[in-house]
């Protein structure tokens, strides 16, 4: 779906839940026609939708009002419908500009069409409109924005420029770079996904309900308590991070029973599947505390938690009580040492969607300059799914 296809698409902007405020987005050219023909001024003025307007009154289907709203002209073909949040009365509303000839999209869409207006085929641009509300930092925000004035814009624009002179390892290995500093500008755009492993009984609950701030974990002493994993979204100093409470890892476990062995699954798929597991130990067990194979070789911190059980305790690793909180602070500026985001700088090159991704990746691998080029222009200026 386009706005060339469609004289007027309208899309809900604000959650699809019960809310104060919603708002609703129309773009086109023939969403003042429509405007005109649902909405009445509380004044007895005819309404003006000059760009910059703000008009207040009430929506109507023929002569039942639906609710009191305030209109916004935003620009050229781009009106908002402020209304109240209750999702009936934003479901009639778009109802009502269904029923009108206007064509109900998701955000993205609406997005797209204001990009393209904005910034022509500048894909790389659109694409920053779009990613910046999504972002989960402001530093996040701050390194998608920079990609449109030098960043990743700049570089295609150089490699198209000096193609013809520079040798095609040269492109790969600057390609290669962007790919590497990605992965860590994601932490700052996306947010890390961190899982909290170990041994039953070695406080991992308790380590996630001090990362929360409240009990989301049940805790006792029983070992094994927990079975099915939970998540929570924690700000960090520099970053967002998803942490995952998991069930503790022992193969014994998954002989018990299904639930047990399911528990165990869930566990280790968390595991394979995330930028970094703490693995949390308990002090004062004297038995053998090496971590397991699904474990080994992955990015972790081993966390020595319940210190202040222990007296003198020699280990090599983290020192914690979870329960005291002693050592918590430290651990979080380990975790974002470890994923590389302390001293990253936020002007670097980097992509940031999935298209980029592998637009590079497939640049990465290319043959000739010839395919290079193809995938630069791609890069620039090809479509994109929203």
């Amino acid at each position: 779906m386009s706005a060339k296809k469609h004289k007027c698409i309208a899309a809900l902007m604000t959650a699809k839940a019960a809310s104060a405020i919603s708002s609703i987005q129309l773009v086109g050219t023939d969403c003042e026609n429509i405007l005109k023909k649902i909405f009445k001024p509380l004044s007895d003025k005819p309404p003006v939708f000059s760009i910059g307007s703000i008009l207040h009154g009430n929506i109507f289907d023929g002569n039942t009002p639906i609710d009191e709203v305030i209109i916004g002209c935003e620009q050229a073909d781009c009106f908002s419908i402020n209304c109240h949040g209750n999702p009936i009365i934003v479901e009639n509303i778009l109802e009502l500009l269904k029923k009108q000839g206007a064509e109900i999209a998701e955000p993205q869409e609406i997005l797209t069409y204001l990009g393209r207006q904005k910034h022509g085929d500048n894909t790389i641009a659109i694409e920053a409109d779009i990613a910046e509300t999504k972002a989960a930092t402001i530093y996040g925000a701050k390194i998608i924005r920079h990609q449109t004035k030098m960043g990743l814009l700049q570089s295609c624009q150089w490699w198209l420029k000096n193609i013809n002179t520079m040798q095609i390892d040269d492109i790969k290995a600057g390609a290669e770079q962007v790919l590497s500093d990605s992965k860590i500008s994601n932490f700052f755009i996306n947010g890390a996904k961190i899982v909290i492993a170990g041994p039953p009984n070695s406080g991992k609950s308790t380590l996630f309900n001090r990362l929360c701030g409240k009990e989301k974990a049940i805790v006792t002493d029983i070992a094994g308590t927990t079975r099915d994993w939970l998540s929570a979204k924690i700000r960090l100093k520099r970053i967002q991070a998803e942490f995952f409470d998991t069930a503790g890892l022992d193969e014994t476990l998954s002989e018990k029973n299904i639930v047990e062995a399911q528990s165990q699954k869930q566990a280790i798929e968390l595991i394979k599947n995330c930028d970094l597991v703490l693995y949390v130990l308990d002090c004062c067990f004297r038995g053998d505390n090496e971590p397991p194979p699904q474990v080994r070789g992955l990015n972790k911190l081993v966390v020595y938690n319940k210190c202040d059980l222990a007296n003198n305790l020699l280990v090599d690793g983290l020192k914690i009580s979870a329960k005291t909180g002693s050592g918590v602070k430290e651990l979080i500026d380990e975790i974002e040492q470890t994923l590389g985001v302390v001293d990253f700088d936020i002007r670097k090159t980097v992509c940031f969607t999935d298209r980029q991704k592998k637009i590079l990746e497939k640049a990465v691998s290319a043959d000739t300059k010839q395919q290079i080029e193809g995938l630069i222009q791609e890069l620039l200026k090809g479509e994109f799914v929203v």
